[in-house]
């Protein structure tokens, strides 16, 4: 099996050590990891509907859709193979460190918006990068450190746009 490959119905082993996650586990672990991206899309496509400025209407869909793509790769290694791309770092501005949760309700400023996209992204990160720190598996810590740098990007986005337009 070369390397970048995870096969449904295998054992996964992690590296040299010789230890063996059980493929239950493993599932599990990538079936929440759909979960979360299917709760993205979603978020998206709400927050699409409700701000007023068609360039964000269209950054949120588009966001919507690369969370639908991330849940695909998932989904493919539950199904049999998955090939990861090239990592790349991602800058991290920041900003959501310092907000508090807002809530996504019908009369919501653009600026709310933004922060609970910022913290949902936020979120993910930590949650794959948890993923990733406590999984042996090469194959899987690719995995974790694509999804880290996807959701990695789309924070660093909406740091930028909060920053250039509420912060301004």
């Amino acid at each position: 099996m070369g390397q970048g490959w995870i096969r449904a119905g295998e054992t996964v082993r992690p590296g040299q050590k010789g230890e063996f996650m059980e493929e239950k586990k493993f599932m599990e672990i990538i079936q929440f990891a759909i979960q979360r991206e299917i709760e993205s899309m979603d978020f998206y496509k709400k927050a699409s509907n409700m701000v007023k400025h068609s360039g964000t209407r269209d950054l949120f869909l588009d966001f919507a859709k690369q969370e639908e793509g991330h849940k695909k790769k998932l989904e493919e290694v539950q199904t049999g193979k998955i090939v990861l791309g090239k990592i790349e770092k991602v800058p991290n501005l920041k900003i959501s460190d310092y907000l508090v949760e807002a809530e996504l309700k019908p009369d919501i400023s653009y600026g709310d918006i933004l922060r609970i996209a910022m913290k949902r992204e936020e979120r993910s990160v930590k949650l794959y990068t948890d993923l990733n720190e406590k999984n042996e598996n090469e194959t899987l810590r690719n995995l974790f450190a694509f999804l880290i740098q996807e959701e990695g990007k789309h924070k660093y986005y909406i740091e930028k746009l909060y920053d250039d337009e509420i912060l301004k």
